[in-house]
This record gives C-alpha cells, structure tokens and sequence, in this order.
C-alpha cells in the first residue's frame, strides 16, 4: 500500500464523474471515454455553475462550525504608511481593493483576495523582525483619539477593516476566514489536476449539485435530494465538530496575548 506523496483532496473531475452516474449521465461521449457523460460534460457550463454553488455553499457551512482548513492565518502586510498629522477625525481603511489613508487609495495594500471575515489582527513597527502585539477590537465603534506610534484599534464595517491610523509604519498581521473563488472557463480548466482544498467532501459536494439539478430538471425528486444533502452534510459537519472537541480547554495566562484588552502594555 503506498504512503503519502499522493493528493488527499478531491479534484474537479472526481466529483463531476460522481455527479454524472448520480444523475444517469455516465455513458462515453465524444472521445468514447466511459464516464465523460452525453449531457453534463467537463465543457457544459452548467456544470461549472452547479460544481461553484454547490463548493461555496459547502464553504460557507463548514465555515459556521469553525473548519480549520476554511482559516488563513500569518496573511502579513509590511509597511503600512504612517500619517503626517494627527487627526482624531481621519481614520484608515483596508479592503481587497486596496488601503485608505484617509484621503487617497492604495492598491499596495489589500485584504487576502479570498477573505470573507478578519477575525485577528496584530501589528509591529515597521523596518525590523519585532513581535507582532494583538490589536484591539472595536465592536462599538473607534475611539476618537489622537493617533499614536500604533493602530491599537480595529473594527470591520462596510467590508473593510478601519483603523484610527498610526504615526509610524506597521506591519499588520491578519487571521481570517476564506470563501471559495469561482472557476471560471471549462475550457480552459484542467479539472483532473484542480482541486477542493476540504478533505472527504466529495459526496457533500455533489449531493448539493444533484439538489441543484433536482431544483431544475427534476421537481418531483427535490425533497429526496434534499434529504442525501443534509445527511452528507451532517456526516462532514460532525467530523468537524467531533475533532474540536479532543481539544482540551483553559484560562489563559494573565498577561497573555489572549488578553487583548491588555495589548497595550506589550513592547513593539
């Protein structure tokens, strides 16, 4: 039996070949190739439509009970300018389309292009290797304050990160959680060599297709795909949970990063 070297996560082609013998369309098409299917084809484009709902809809519930491979950790931007003056009414925005100073943009700097929450954010002085100190969050609002030789404080609203801003250049570190990018052209997509990035969620996957074509071509058969779905995702959801738990739990440390609301007293 071998061991390792060998993909673990299921390609684009693996699901579409379960995808067509689920829905009776398995047979050789143009090439004489069995399994390529008559109807929903790797160049049918509604194939792609219902693999990208069905993957972004899988995202999206594994991301609710905290799947550690939906987390992009370390996302590090150097070199955030500092403001010239400060002014408690300027506060300093970073969004995937680029960083507000306050008055101009920046696409010098942005958010993971994949980024669908920030959860945490630390911050260092610019120009050395020092220890990245926790940001504060802000859930009612950013203080107004002079700016200081640091952010401090962070919240998120309209889709952007906002910062009262800083005096001198920082890094930033950001963990966030991520949502799935289309593919985009079957015809130019290798789907035996592109990959889903969530381990064992082929059947998941594809009973949410079969839902969506149920939904369309097959009315009467919705409620039974509607059941497969649920279960198959239950199964992938329970796993998730399941391996939370072995983790073991306990007060931190006072004085700890953890201790966010402390942040300030830790040396940049």
């Amino acid at each position: 039996m071998p061991v390792g070297g060998s993909n673990r996560f299921p390609s684009l082609e693996s699901i579409a070949t379960l995808f067509r013998a689920q829905i009776n369309d398995s047979f050789a098409g143009a090439t004489n190739t069995p399994g390529e299917g008559l109807i929903m084809t790797d160049l049918n484009p509604d194939l792609l439509v219902f693999m990208n709902s069905a993957i972004r809809d899988t995202y999206s519930d594994l991301r609710n009970v905290g799947e550690p491979a939906l987390i992009l950790d370390n996302y590090i931007l150097t070199g955030i300018p500092a403001l010239t003056t400060p002014n408690p009414a300027i506060q300093v925005s970073l969004d995937s389309i680029g960083y507000f100073n306050g008055f101009t943009f920046s696409s010098a700097w942005t958010l993971p292009a994949n980024c669908m929450r920030v959860e945490r954010i630390w911050e260092r002085t610019s120009g050395g290797n020092g220890t990245f100190a926790p940001m504060d969050p802000a859930p009612f609002g950013l203080p107004g304050m002079n700016q200081t030789d640091r952010m401090g404080w962070w919240e998120t609203r309209q889709n952007a990160v906002w910062m009262p801003g800083a005096m001198l250049s920082v890094d930033l570190r950001l963990r966030c959680l991520i949502t799935f990018p289309d593919y985009l052209n079957p015809a130019t997509l290798n789907f035996s060599t592109t990959y889903v990035p969530i381990l064992d969620c082929i059947n998941c996957v594809v009973d949410k297709m079969c839902l969506r074509y149920a939904r369309r071509f097959a009315p009467e058969q919705y409620g039974t795909t509607k059941d497969a779905a649920a279960d198959s995702l239950f199964k992938l959801r329970l796993e998730v949970a399941r391996n939370m738990q072995n983790t073991e739990y306990q007060r931190v440390e006072w004085g700890s990063e953890a201790t966010a609301g402390f942040g300030w007293l830790q040396s940049l």
